[in-house]
C-alpha cells in the first residue's frame, strides 16, 4: 500500500506541476506578447512625435505657405506620415501618424498666429543701452540685435536675441530663470500699423481731413463700456457703447495723434499712424489706462487693451486731454495694456520739455513709477528718467500672463507661428 500511495502522490504532484508549468508558460508567453505590444506602441508613438516635430519645423520655416502639405518617410524601422492643413497664412492643424510593426499612433498639433503681445519686452535694437544690475524683466524678452548686459540683471522668462550676448565688462552675467538662445530673427514688420488701420474699417477710423495740419483725437474709456471722443477741430464730444462705436474693437487715427486714458470695459485696440516728419503717428496715454476688471487681481479678466503707434507711445500729463498746458505729470501712472511702437519707443520722460526736467515737482521721489502690467514692444527701448536718474519716473514693468494665449483685437503679428495645443 505504501508503494501504491507513493506512486499516487508522485503522479498527483506530476499532474499539478505539469498543469502549473503550462499556466506559467502561457503567462510567460502573454508577458512577452504584452511587452512586444507595448514596445511597438512606444516606437509608433515616438515616430509620430518625431513626425510632428518635422512638420512643425516645416511650418516654422515656410511662413508664407498657403497650401496643404504632406510629408512622409521611414524612421526607426517604421514610417511616418504628416499632413498639415492651412488657413490663410497660418497652418490650422497638423496630423502626424507613426507606424511600426502594424501599430499606428497619432499626434495632432494646432497652430495659430504669434502676436507681439507674447513678449514682456521686445526691442528691435538696443543701440548702446544695456540691462544692468537692478533691472528685472518679467515674461519673455527679445532683442532683434545684440543682448547687452552690464552687471547682473534678472530675467524671469525666455530670453532670445538675433545678435550675440554682449558683456560690457568681464564678469557681467545676466541671471536668466528661463533659457537663452541667440540667432533668433523676429523683425518688426513694416505693415503692422497699416494692417491695424485696415482693420479699423470694421471699427472706428478717424482720418485727418486736412493732411499737413495738426489732428489730435482725445479718447476717454468709461467703466460702463462706453467711450467718449472728440478732436481738436472743434468737434463735439461723442459718447457711445464700444460695441457700437467700434464693432470689432479697433479705433484708429490716420495722419494724426491719439490721446487716450480711462477704464476699458471690453476688448479694444487703439492706434495712430502717419509720418513723424508731420508729427503724426503717436499715442499719448494721459495718466492711466486700465482694465475694468483688474487682471492683477482677477487673472480671468476678459478686458483687454492694445495700444499701437507708428512712432512713439508716450505717458503724458494726466489732464492733457482737458487742454491744460503744460499738463501736470501723473503720479504713479498705471497702464494695463499690450503696447507696440513700430518706429519709436514707449517712454515717459521728455528732455525736450523743460517742465519734465526741472523743479522739485518733477523729481522721481515725487512722480513715483510708470507701472505697466502687460507687454511692451518697441523699436528701441525708451526712457522714463533723465540720465542722472533724478527727474522723471522709475520703470515698473510686469508681464500680463494672459497675453501668452490671447491678444487685443487685430494686434500686430510677428509673422511666425505658435503652438496652441499638442495632443498625443
Amino acid at each position: 500500500m505504501v508503494g501504491k500511495g507513493t506512486l499516487i502522490v508522485i503522479l498527483g504532484f506530476s499532474l499539478i506541476f505539469g498543469l502549473a508549468s503550462r499556466y506559467w508558460e502561457r503567462m510567460s508567453d502573454k508577458a512577452v506578447a504584452n511587452f512586444i505590444q507595448y514596445y511597438n506602441q512606444t516606437v509608433a508613438h515616438t515616430i509620430a512625435v518625431s513626425g510632428a516635430n518635422l512638420g512643425a519645423n516645416q511650418i516654422y520655416i515656410d511662413t508664407t505657405s498657403t497650401a496643404t502639405f504632406s510629408m512622409s518617410g521611414s524612421l526607426d524601422a517604421g514610417t511616418y506620415s504628416v499632413k498639415a492643413t492651412s488657413q490663410g497664412q497660418y497652418s490650422d492643424s497638423l496630423v502626424s501618424v507613426g507606424s511600426y510593426q502594424g501599430v499606428n499612433d497619432t499626434v495632432v498639433v494646432r497652430f495659430g498666429p504669434q502676436y507681439f503681445s507674447i513678449f514682456g519686452i521686445y526691442t528691435a535694437t538696443m543701440n548702446n543701452v544695456a540691462w544692468a544690475t537692478g533691472d528685472t524683466v518679467w515674461g519673455r524678452f527679445h532683442s532683434n540685435a545684440t543682448f547687452n548686459v552690464m552687471g547682473h540683471p534678472v530675467f524671469y522668462g525666455r530670453v532670445t536675441s538675433l545678435g550675440a550676448y554682449h558683456q560690457y565688462t568681464p564678469g557681467d552675467t545676466a541671471i536668466i530663470y528661463g533659457s537663452y538662445q541667440s540667432g533668433i530673427n523676429i523683425p518688426m514688420p513694416n505693415t503692422s500699423v497699416s494692417n491695424l488701420q485696415a482693420a479699423a474699417n470694421g471699427g472706428l477710423l478717424l482720418s485727418n481731413p486736412k493732411v499737413g495740419k495738426s489732428f489730435d483725437v482725445y479718447l476717454t474709456f468709461n467703466s460702463n463700456g462706453t467711450a467718449t471722443y472728440y478732436t481738436n477741430l472743434n468737434s463735439s464730444p461723442v459718447t457711445e457703447p464700444i460695441s457700437t462705436l467700434a464693432p470689432n474693437g479697433v479705433l484708429f487715427v490716420q495722419n494724426g495723434n491719439l490721446h487716450v486714458h480711462g477704464t476699458v470695459n471690453g476688448q479694444v485696440d487703439v492706434g495712430a499712424g502717419g509720418s513723424s516728419s508731420d508729427n503724426y503717428g503717436s499715442v499719448y496715454i494721459d495718466g492711466s489706462l486700465v482694465d475694468n476688471t483688474n487682471p492683477q487681481v482677477n487673472p480671468n479678466s476678459t478686458d483687454i487693451i492694445g495700444v499701437v503707434a507708428q512712432n512713439n507711445v508716450n505717458v503724458e500729463g494726466d489732464n492733457d486731454y482737458a487742454g491744460v498746458n503744460p499738463p501736470d505729470p501723473p503720479i504713479n501712472p498705471t497702464i494695463q495694456a499690450a503696447i507696440y511702437a513700430q518706429d519709436g519707443s514707449f517712454q515717459a520722460y521728455y528732455p525736450g520739455m523743460p517742465y519734465y526736467g526741472s523743479g522739485s515737482s518733477y523729481l522721481l521721489s515725487k512722480l513715483g513709477a510708470v507701472n505697466v502690467y502687460g507687454s511692451i514692444s518697441n523699436y528701441q527701448i525708451g526712457v522714463t528718467s533723465d540720465p542722472n536718474i533724478q527727474y522723471g519716473y522709475n520703470a515698473h514693468y510686469r508681464f500680463d500672463p494672459r497675453f501668452s494665449n490671447m491678444a487685443p483685437p487685430s494686434f500686430p503679428l510677428t509673422g511666425k507661428y505658435m503652438i496652441l495645443s499638442w495632443y498625443e
